[in-house]
């Protein structure tokens, strides 16, 4: 049984056996891996997993090797990517339904813009997240994405999964940390390490010995003889698609993968690829290094942290780290070869000379770095991912780019490569395309393309350790990246800078070094005008006219009392010109005062719409925009 990767993958490539009407413009494979981080680039300074099916790929065409997500958290990464638009263009940072945000529900996504123009797309696995999969757009969809198999305790609420495994239990004892939120995520281990929950009368558990999928009993004899894990699924669903059926029209086929998503299970084969006493732990992995970051970024608090401390607060088990990341190399072994199964069927395809193919995941993760086991930091390991391209006819084969570009140019890349209409959301949220077309780099790695110099990634000040309600956004912080630099800034106004030629690791933060302010300077510039963008518009005055959900930037002096119609939103004191930043949206008013959280308001029912007004006139330079 051959095993496949979830990574984005695009492919057009013009056929002369297919039918003509299918030969006109390009077929695209769409392949996306969920928290695979850049281990199939093999940098230094981590473990070397080989992964033959991802080198094959880039060995036909062009890997993007400073390639960057929008937001390292799978919910708002994937929305982004899939319409065009920043985290900080919809305030859309978290789990939050795109298809309830005020943007992003009436733009077109991705999929229904390729199929009203005349493509058939095709879907499987974790494409959006939480099954938000736009309907009524897909000539077929297979199955969704799915994190099985899982141990069961035999009760009806865990019928579908989402808890720990017994064996793995102590993880959570007294002297680790008890009150470690979504247990289920930190587990990991062989299939061969068959779940058994044992009866508990006294709590209600009945108990179950064996895995569990989708509610129903899912067969475990050996790694030859057993139940097909859901990628393994997907990737002969996608298979299926590429040789068995007759395409008369162009298509494009996105493919999703759930591994490397945690739990961390996988056949045992890909285990034993990785002896234990052979994996060599880098030191990048051990060193306590976060003395000198953002304190917002760095807070010991956050569960990134509490996850690598988890695995060290069990001194009788000194093996339990390496075990994990062992896991995770397992896992990456075991995706690399669902992508295999998936170029395998697309190279004994009618359409292999007319598609092209495009390789990436939806944010990095940790694997220790940073002192963090997860996604959601500013760090290069919680926002570099993989992204390759092939099949585009005169590209180069072999190649490396190291342009700064992002999942925002993702869906640019689609319109140019498949000859879509611009413009998409025009007459929907008539909100320009953030990103730009990878097309000039994809042809020449070292064209100059209309892109900016520097990534953005936005990351939202919630942390999954808060144990509150997903109600949002929570003071968002921003980093750039360039060729060789990193510069964050934070809500609140801290800064890190990294330079990535004497510190690929990022142990020092040159942000308050006097002879690198400067740099640091043109790339707050930059990180600015991409995170507040062109969609303000500059005013003298307040407007007149209602409004529902807004941002306003500004300065204030002294006093300020800001109402929408009759509902203050902001109370401010002053002293001296000071920048003020507003967002109202639904129940919320956030208030930042000199780039730091004045006020966070929540009310039980929405704001109502209404005219902006100010019982004084101490505001002044005055943006604002809809939402």
């Amino acid at each position: 049984m051959k095993l496949c990767t979830v990574i984005v993958i695009a492919c057009t490539l013009l056929l002369s056996s297919v039918p003509a009407s299918a030969a006109e413009r390009p077929n695209v494979l769409f392949i996306i891996v969920d928290d695979l981080n850049d281990m199939p680039l093999h940098p230094q300074g981590k473990p070397l997993v080989p992964t033959p099916n991802f080198d094959r790929l880039a060995r036909q065409g062009v890997s993007f090797t400073n390639a960057h997500c929008n937001d390292p958290i799978c919910a708002p990464s994937r929305s982004s990517m899939l319409t065009g638009l920043y985290p900080q263009t919809s305030s859309l940072y978290w789990f939050e339904d795109y298809r309830q945000n005020a943007i992003l529900k009436r733009s077109k996504t991705l999929t229904e813009h390729l199929a009203t123009n005349n493509y058939n797309v095709y879907s499987v696995g974790k494409i959006y997240h939480g099954n938000q999969d736009p309907k009524g757009f897909y000539a077929a969809r297979g199955p969704g994405g799915n994190n099985g198999p899982w141990p069961w305790d035999g009760t009806q609420a865990n019928r579908r999964g989402l808890i720990p495994h017994p064996q793995q239990l102590y993880f959570y004892a007294d002297d680790a940390d008890p009150d470690m939120d979504y247990q289920w995520e930190h587990t990991f281990g062989p299939l061969t390490m068959i779940p058994e929950y044992a009866p508990d009368a006294k709590n209600n558990i009945p108990g179950y010995t064996g895995w569990r999928l989708s509610g129903k009993p899912w067969r475990y004899v050996s790694d030859e003889d057993r139940d097909s894990m859901p990628d393994e699924t997907n990737a002969a669903w996608a298979a299926d698609i590429l040789t068995q059926q007759n395409h008369e029209k162009p298509f494009v086929l996105f493919t999703g993968f759930s591994r490397t998503h945690t739990p961390l299970y996988a056949p045992q084969k890909y285990f034993d690829r990785f002896p234990l006493d052979e994996i060599k732990v880098p030191q990048a992995y051990l060193r306590g290094d976060l003395k000198d970051c953002a304190p917002s970024l760095a807070n010991p608090n956050l569960y990134a942290f509490r996850r690598y401390q988890m695995l060290f607060n069990h001194r009788d088990k000194p093996l339990l780290y390496k075990q994990w990341l062992q896991a995770y190399m397992a896992c990456v072994a075991f995706i690399d070869d669902q992508v295999g199964t998936v170029l395998d069927a697309l190279e004994a395809s009618p359409y292999a000379d007319n598609t092209i193919v495009i390789l990436t995941s939806d944010h990095g993760f940790h694997v220790g770095g940073k002192e963090a086991l997860y996604k959601q930091t500013l760090w290069d390991s919680g926002t570099r991912i993989p992204f390759i391209v092939a099949g585009l006819d005169g590209m180069p084969g072999g190649v490396t780019c190291n342009k700064p570009i992002s999942l925002i140019d993702v869906y640019p890349t689609f319109i140019d490569l498949c000859d879509l209409p611009e413009n998409p959301h025009q007459g929907r949220s008539d909100y320009p395309l953030d990103g730009h077309s990878l097309r000039p780099l994809i042809l020449n790695p070292t064209a100059t393309w209309s892109g900016p110099d520097v990534a953005i990634t936005a990351l939202p000040g919630k942390d999954h350790s808060q144990h509150r309600e997903h109600i949002g956004t929570l003071y968002p912080h921003f980093s750039v990246r360039s060729r060789d630099w990193r510069y964050s800034l934070t809500s609140d106004g801290q800064e890190e800078l990294y330079y990535y030629v004497d510190d690929p690791y990022e142990f020092n933060n040159l942000a308050k070094q006097r002879q690198h302010a400067a740099v640091k300077a043109n790339l707050r510039e930059q990180l600015i005008q991409l995170r507040d963008g062109d969609q303000w518009f500059e005013i003298s005055s307040l407007p007149s006219i209602k409004l529902s959900a807004f941002e306003l930037l500004g300065e204030v002096k002294g006093g300020l009392t800001l109402k929408l119609g009759d509902a203050m939103v902001a109370d401010v004191q002053a002293n001296g010109w000071t920048p003020i930043r507003v967002r109202v949206a639904g129940n919320r008013s956030q208030v930042w005062l000199n780039n730091r959280v004045y006020s966070d308001v929540i009310l039980e029912a929405n704001f109502p719409s209404g005219k902006l007004s100010t019982e004084t006139s101490t505001l002044r330079k005055i943006h604002i925009r809809k939402l």
